[in-house]
């Protein structure tokens, strides 16, 4: 796993361990890492913090708020912000994701994901946005 990532991200996740995970392999590879565990803290966090570079989030979030609506409000406030979304669930979420994904800006990975290959798209769509 490469370390010499830079960026700051975003990790919007419900599951401790899985956040946890997340945000050590980012950590670990040179992101600044900011974390929530729903849709309404993450929205808090990115309207606290104008230096987040991308949001990685899972789909299915706690509190009737989805990580797709979330993004969507993302977009509204700061249109090229890149988003990454995982999901791992039902075939709800995967019909959501194929919905969202139609943004240039919203990558999607299903889990688990691979964490030696998560940096690098993290890296590649932030460097992708920082182009537009």
């Amino acid at each position: 796993m490469e370390t010499n990532k830079s960026g700051t991200v975003l990790v919007v996740e419900d599951e401790p361990d899985v956040r946890d995970i997340a945000v050590q392999m980012l950590q670990f590879t040179g992101f600044k890492v900011i974390e929530a565990i729903d849709a309404q803290s993450g929205l808090e966090q990115f309207k606290r913090n104008s230096d987040i570079d991308l949001v990685f989030s899972d789909v299915i979030l706690p509190g009737g708020t989805s990580g797709i609506e979330m993004a969507k409000e993302i977009l509204a406030q700061k249109p090229h912000t890149p988003i990454l979304l995982a999901t791992g669930y039902s075939a709800k979420a995967e019909a959501l994701v194929n919905t969202a994904a139609r943004s240039d800006n919203i990558g999607v990975v299903t889990k688990p994901y691979d964490i030696n290959k998560i940096p690098t798209l993290i890296s590649a769509m932030i460097s992708n946005a920082a182009e537009e």
